[in-house]
């Protein structure tokens, strides 16, 4: 269940994570008429059954857009695209491992490119580039009912079209992965440590808080910081981290949100 009540979905734009860690993400985006779902990572019968918790009508669902081929992001859109007969929109890179999961029929699969806006409904979608070890990840700036989403959650470092694409954004979710600390001291294989660590692997607590000193803008309100490492993280961390952040930034105006891997955020809202 979320960590507080569900509440009703169809008042604005804003984002619901329905879970957030290397075990799978997911992430609803609402509009102000429909909603699109930004990654399926977790199989159909629990995506279905963290958006129903939500209080989300699935068949609000337009879309289902993929930012990388990684399991964590792809496990449950074979079906999933079918329960809801909602397109699937990817770039060619990803489109191949979709296909290898039994999606099939050329009109089901969109190919978009980076750096090419695209219109989903009321949504107008930037995918974006991001530094990580899969064959072409994307973040997503989404403009919706005047508001602006800027996503990328899965991302080595933060390169300057990054933070082109992260800045004046109203709500951002970003990824918070690990500890270097932690990561030192787990018992993870040295070569796994290495790609975590890596300019092509996930972003650390300090460098996710360090890019959020280049691209917080002023009419920023919401960040929501994802997948972050179980084992190697911990939420009350990223909250404690987070919070010193907005501190030095002076931006005590913004409200933090840690996503969990286990269960729902409430539903963030623009504004």
């Amino acid at each position: 269940m979320p960590q507080e009540e569900a509440v009703n979905t169809s008042c604005g734009t804003g984002v619901t994570v329905l879970g957030s860690g290397s075990r799978g993400n997911a992430m609803v985006v609402h509009g102000e008429k429909s909603n699109i779902l930004l990654d399926a990572g977790f199989s159909c019968r629990q995506i279905l059954k963290r958006i129903e918790d939500c209080g989300i009508d699935t068949a609000s669902i337009e879309a289902i857009l993929i930012s990388h081929e990684h399991d964590d992001h792809v496990k449950g859109v074979r079906l999933l695209s079918r329960k809801l007969r909602a397109p699937i929109f990817c770039n060619r890179a990803a489109a191949g491992e979709v296909r290898n999961r039994g999606v099939e029929g050329r009109g089901i699969i969109n190919i978009f490119s980076v750096g090419s806006p695209f219109v989903c409904g009321e949504f107008r979608i930037t995918p974006f580039s991001v530094p990580h070890d899969a064959r072409d990840t994307v973040g997503f700036r989404i403009d919706a009912g005047g508001s602006r989403i800027g996503v990328a959650t899965d991302l080595g470092y933060a390169t300057q079209a990054v933070k082109h694409y992260l800045g004046e954004c109203d709500l951002l979710v970003v990824e918070s992965n690990h500890d270097p600390l932690m990561l030192r001291n787990s018992g993870r294989p040295w070569p796994l440590k290495q790609r975590i660590n890596g300019r092509h692997g996930h972003l650390s607590n300090e460098d996710c808080m360090r890019m959020l000193g280049s691209v917080l803008a002023s009419r920023t309100r919401r960040v929501i910081f994802a997948h972050a490492s179980e084992e190697c993280n911990s939420y009350s961390l990223v909250e404690e981290q987070a919070a010193g952040c907005m501190e030095r930034l002076k931006r005590t105006d913004v409200q933090t949100m840690v996503a969990r891997q286990n269960a729902p955020l409430s539903t963030c809202f623009v504004g």
